[in-house]
């Protein structure tokens, strides 16, 4: 390590060995990001980690920064241990941030490098935000030409249903749920080929009225996930949402991808729109991308009325496409579970 990591920061470096077997070559994090490294070996070329919080989730005011950089010919597959909470906005005074106050924004951004040949699948759980939470992610892909390869999967949930005691019946019949109650979502990916743009997408939800007076008085701060209380708000984006619960988006570039490609793209192609009374529990797209300089991509974005609907989706169209030829089948197996 060549100088102190300011906290959230981390460096990951995947590369071949001279047996050409995948490894971690560089590995470095600081509180509150933590990254585990399986002992266990899967393909040759393929090596895995583990990027979790302490806790099990984001605590308002932590800024995680992560460089991941995979050299040439290597395969680096990235995952998390359950889905990524984003705790609500307490103001007070904290060690990772001195000053919080109402507006302070829990913070992630990536930058991903991928080099000829090399392949990055990042396939982490969804995001889910707490009530009150205000979250923003930027992840940023660099891929050096056409022969790098990109899997990755950006989804986020409606936050927790029916789980604070004792508070009644919400909006849609679930008791003390709180969904769609967090007061700002912003998701930003980009994916570059050599010096030129070739995708951006950005979302944002915000939710446009103030927080009812009282509603962060409570200075202190947790990492339990199940340190709950009855919340029954209604944000002003919700009506745009419902009545889905779970967004997805999946980006799929490069030559490591031509199989997941041909087979959404030919699903897609199959399917039969018809009018029906009520919306259908899910709904999905693909937006096929011919690139100059050969590259092939595309972006297939989901809706569902469950989380559990939405992670059927994702592991259907990857297993179809063949996912376990390029990640090894026991790592696929466990990529969600």
């Amino acid at each position: 390590m060549q100088r102190r990591l300011s906290p959230g920061d981390g460096l990951l470096r995947c590369s071949l060995d001279p047996s050409s077997r995948a490894h971690l070559s560089d590995v470095q994090f600081s509180y509150p990001l933590k990254v585990i490294v399986p002992a266990r070996r899967f393909l040759p070329r393929v090596q895995c980690a583990y990027i979790i919080g302490y806790g099990g989730g984001l605590v308002a005011g932590d800024r995680v920064r992560l460089k991941v950089e995979v050299d040439q010919g290597a395969t680096l597959v990235l995952l998390t241990q359950g889905s990524t909470k984003v705790f609500k906005v307490r103001p007070g005074r904290y060690l990772n941030a001195p000053t919080l106050s109402e507006t302070s924004t829990t913070q992630q951004l990536f930058r991903l490098s991928v080099a000829p040949s090399s392949t990055l699948v990042l396939l982490p759980a969804p995001v889910t935000c707490f009530s009150r939470a205000r979250y923003t992610q930027r992840q940023v892909v660099r891929l050096a030409d056409a022969s790098s390869s990109l899997v990755l999967l950006d989804w986020y949930t409606c936050g927790r249903m029916g789980m604070a005691a004792g508070a009644g019946h919400g909006q849609d019949g679930v008791e003390g749920g709180e969904e769609w109650e967090f007061e700002r979502y912003r998701s930003e990916n980009e994916v570059w080929l050599g010096g030129r743009r070739i995708a951006k997408d950005v979302l944002l939800l915000e939710d446009e009225l103030p927080p009812p007076p009282g509603a962060a008085d409570d200075p202190s701060t947790s990492r339990d996930p199940d340190a709950h209380e009855p919340s029954a708000r209604t944000t002003t984006y919700r009506p745009r949402v419902a009545p889905y619960s779970c967004y997805a988006t999946l980006f799929l570039f490069g030559p490591s991808c031509a199989a997941l490609l041909a087979s959404i793209e030919a699903e897609f192609a199959a399917l039969v729109q018809h009018k029906q009374p009520a919306p259908f529990s899910l709904v999905w797209s693909f937006s096929p991308l011919a690139l100059s300089g050969g590259l092939k991509g595309g972006i297939a974005r989901c809706a569902g009325d469950s989380t559990e609907a939405v992670r059927e989706w994702v592991t259907h169209v990857l297993g179809q496409g063949g996912i376990e030829d390029l990640v090894s089948r026991d790592l696929w197996k466990g990529a969600f579970s």
